[in-house]
């Protein structure tokens, strides 16, 4: 099939805030997709089925060509893969030491313990390759074993979508208890060693009831323990404890507001501690008598530390313990033994540091890294009273390394370097730039390339980013994208506005009425690229997933010129139409993130100028790659079938645009090992044939 199909038109027209908007594709979104988040591809409209089969006919077709290079790249990212591999082991409760291996040949990990000591007998307490057999996708966790290791809780799914079932495991016998309870968000924890909290989802699928529950007497003894008050129902919720397990914290949030509610350890009851909004937040920890609050309230953007007494949690009490530091923006923190560490950010460098306080003498020392770009996380310990915990470096070009860093003396012990076979850092070189934005703003770039590359010009350029609901791009080790740096790409990750790259404000820069800010950068450091030589125009690949999908559209409608080929995963792409849809489950928590088009004319007008399906045109377009699962519910299907749609028909070129719909998969892609290299090199080979 060399041709593109051609999808039906059938006119919907929407009137909003004075604007009228023609929607031919809106007939796309099929009246059971709910079905499809649970894996039943029941479709009440079968003409939905056979255009989505056409366009993996036509895909599969136009890429027939690259199943060599396929099979050669695929061949690539195994071979810097180290397959028989184990995690450096934890100790943890019943004198167990815990560890995950992989092995040759297996799609998932294999969960062990050893007891006494590491010369001990191997135990496979869960072995996924098992529990996947014979299923099509298995998505595995959250998980947590019992704090004396008697127990093990987990979370599966088998079709892709945010839904999670739990089970639990007797480590004694290796048997499931004979009972499962469905329909929860994946957020649990241990009460005690028999005992656990749940959340179960609503219709809205943000969550809406905590139950407690014995999991030797099983769904009997379920018990509800806390309901999300009707004021909060647009929040997504979580729960969590304190670091020393002395208080359970049930944490709200929906864009730009966040509400804590703290349980005290043996009384089931959850009380109001805090309610954050203007994007106001929270994160919570323990010691002695008072709580330690990390937040950005009264106009802190850089974050503080708030002393809370445990015994009165009243806004008058709060005191400042650490106070705002303008340039380094506090993102974490947690307590171990008498100390507090703490994650933040430079807000030039965009680079992550670790700070250890001392808390009965407020003695402060810092853990930085000498590389030009780097990622540097708190990874902690199973005990909270320990003094010795664990941190994890790497770079774009330094593989994993897991530390041991000493709260006392600060120094710092290699527990474990990652292997990467094949791979020879030496070879590369490493640099952060800073692209100058158009309003001044300075725009941080890791650029990764061959060493001896020239700089004239002549190199393509594959460029991610993801800029949307503060979370940032770290300049972590991808070994993937040198199957694309040993052709001759120079890499690039632009940490944009909208991110949290730069401190709590570089997020606020790319939100709400800021948000082109976000497409506005990345085209910067695109044109910096092309001034800087690495690269010159139609030369640079880019690519980016959900809100980094939206990204992807955005800049593509702005500027296709500057572009040789896009690849959007699970784009969310149709912007106006699925946040003026308050029936979808996450349609109003998203107000907080991008304005609410449904009852504000300006929001509406502001989202209109970049939302990507709104704004394709008569134009050329570079080649397009759209992937997508039909079991996504946080970014649906019929976005990136429709924006598909809509580009073959009103492009004016005859470059391809491809839609990848996985039918047995949702937002995460393939939960099996080989499957997502096998994705991996089917992008790559896209981009090598297009670009």
């Amino acid at each position: 099939m060399s041709k593109a199909p051609e999808v039906k038109q059938i006119e919907k027209r929407i009137n909003q805030h004075g604007h009228e908007l023609v929607d031919h594709y809106a007939w796309m979104r099929d009246k059971n997709w709910k079905k499809f988040i649970s894996g039943d591809l029941d479709f009440d409209n079968p003409e939905v089925k056979t255009a989505l089969d056409a366009e993996n006919a036509y895909t599969d077709a136009l890429m027939k060509d690259t199943k060599d290079t396929q099979k050669i790249i695929f061949d690539e990212l195994l071979s810097r893969i180290k397959e028989d591999d184990s995690t450096y082991p934890e100790k943890r409760g019943g004198d167990y030491y815990y560890y995950v291996r992989e092995e040759q040949g297996k799609n998932y990990a294999i969960l062990c313990r050893k007891k006494g000591n590491l010369d001990a007998k191997e135990e496979i307490f869960f072995d996924i390759n098992k529990e996947a057999e014979g299923k099509k996708l298995y998505i595995f966790g959250p998980a947590q074993v019992s704090r004396d290791s008697h127990y093990l809780a987990y979370c599966y799914n088998l079709t892709g979508s945010m839904e999670r079932t739990l089970k639990v495991r007797d480590l004694t016998t290796g048997k499931d208890f004979d009972w499962e309870i469905g329909n929860l968000n994946g957020s649990f924890t241990w009460i005690d060693n028999e005992n656990l909290y749940f959340i179960e989802r609503d219709e809205t699928a943000r969550g809406k009831n905590i139950y407690k529950i014995n999991v030797k007497k099983g769904p009997s003894s379920k018990e509800l323990v806390f309901e999300k008050p009707d004021e909060y129902n647009s929040m997504f919720m979580g729960l969590g404890t304190t670091n020393d397990r002395e208080y359970f914290v049930v944490s709200m949030s929906s864009g730009s507001t966040e509400a804590l509610f703290v349980s005290k350890k043996g009384t089931d009851k959850f009380d109001f501690f805090a309610l954050g909004e203007n994007d106001v937040n929270f994160e919570v920890d323990h010691y002695k008598e008072h709580f330690y609050v990390l937040t950005n309230k009264d106009g802190a953007d850089d974050y503080k530390v708030m002393q809370v007494p445990v015994n009165d949690w009243s806004q008058g009490s709060w005191k400042e313990y650490i106070a705002e530091t303008k340039d380094e923006c506090l993102t974490s923190i947690e307590i171990y033994n008498d100390y507090l560490v703490l994650e933040k950010k430079n807000n030039h460098l965009a680079l992550t540091q670790i700070d250890v306080c001392h808390l009965p003498s407020k003695k402060t020392q810092t853990l930085k890294m000498p590389s030009e770009a780097y990622d540097l996380s708190f990874m902690g310990a199973w005990d909270n009273t320990s003094t010795k915990v664990r941190v994890h470096y790497n770079s774009p070009i330094e593989p994993s390394q897991v530390l041991e860093l000493d709260l006392q003396s600060m120094g710092l012990k290699l527990l474990k370097q990652k292997e990467v076979p094949n791979f020879d850092s030496s070879q590369y070189e490493v640099k952060r730039e800073f692209a100058k934005a158009r309003d001044g703003a300075e725009v941080p770039c890791t650029i990764v390339y061959k060493k001896g590359t020239k700089l004239n010009g002549e190199n393509k350029a594959f460029v991610y980013a993801y800029g949307s609901y503060g979370i940032g791009m770290p300049a972590f080790f991808r070994s993937s994208v040198f199957s694309l740096i040993d052709r001759g790409f120079v890499f690039c990750v632009a940490h944009i506005r909208g991110g949290d790259d730069k401190g709590y404000n570089w997020y606020l820069q790319g939100k709400m009425r800021n948000k082109m800010n976000t497409f506005n950068d990345f085209i910067d450091c695109c044109e910096h690229l092309v001034e800087r030589k690495y690269t010159s125009k139609k030369k640079i690949a880019i690519n980016g997933g959900s809100a980094g999908g939206m990204l992807m559209g955005a800049v593509t409608n702005l500027r296709p010129d500057l572009f040789g080929s896009v690849v959007a995963d699970v784009a969310f792409v149709d912007v106006i139409n699925t946040i003026s849809d308050d029936s979808l489950p996450l349609t109003p928590p998203e107000w907080e993130e991008w304005g609410n088009p449904i009852t504000n004319k300006e929001d509406f007008e502001y989202i209109k100028q970049y939302s990507p399906y709104d704004n394709v045109e008569a134009k050329e377009y570079p080649p397009m790659l759209y992937n997508s699962g039909i079991s996504d519910e946080q970014v649906t299907y019929w976005e990136p079938a429709k924006m598909v749609a809509k580009l073959r028909a009103l492009k004016t070129d005859d470059n391809p645009v491809l839609l990848h719909m996985k039918m047995h998969a949702g937002h995460a892609g393939a939960s099996k090992k080989y499957e997502g290299l096998e994705e991996i090199a089917f992008k790559y080979a896209f981009i090598l044939k297009y670009t």
